[in-house]
């Protein structure tokens, strides 16, 4: 097999979610957040609430559409507030270690989030992921 090289600089991707308890925005099931293809390292993923969320018992969990409480345990909505980093169920604010559950993991599956027990009905969620591709065609978008 000869050697290859590949482009394996670390990429960025990031999206905002404005949560309405719309279909993929909040109502209970899965919150589209990144298309994967291939395969790729997560360097990082920094959750990052911008606007506090509402939802009376609602929670929600980070993670890919095979697991999805990878990243993150369900948390309850309400608790994830402006200028948290949401990096474990008990929301951080103003700075915080990035756990190991949100760094260097190997995935083939799509980055969502997932709400269960009731809609989030407001709030703003900023998602950073740092990534490397393993396969050639490794991409998140």
């Amino acid at each position: 097999m000869p050697i290859t090289r590949e482009n394996t600089s670390t990429h960025v991707a990031r999206r905002a979610i404005t949560f309405t308890a719309a279909t993929s925005f909040g109502e209970v099931g899965a919150v589209p957040l990144f298309t994967v293809t291939g395969e790729v390292i997560i360097n990082k993923i920094i959750p990052y609430c911008t606007t506090n969320l509402a939802g009376g018992s609602a929670t929600l969990s980070l993670g890919v559409t095979s697991g999805v409480a990878d990243f993150v345990a369900a948390t309850t909505a309400t608790d994830i507030d402006a200028n948290e980093f949401w990096v474990d169920n008990a929301p951080d604010a103003n700075g915080v270690a990035i756990p190991a559950a949100l760094m260097d993991i190997i995935i083939t599956d799509n980055i969502i989030g997932t709400v269960a027990t009731a809609n989030v009905t407001g709030g703003v969620m900023e998602f950073t992921v740092y990534w490397t591709p393993i396969s050639v065609d490794g991409n998140v978008a």
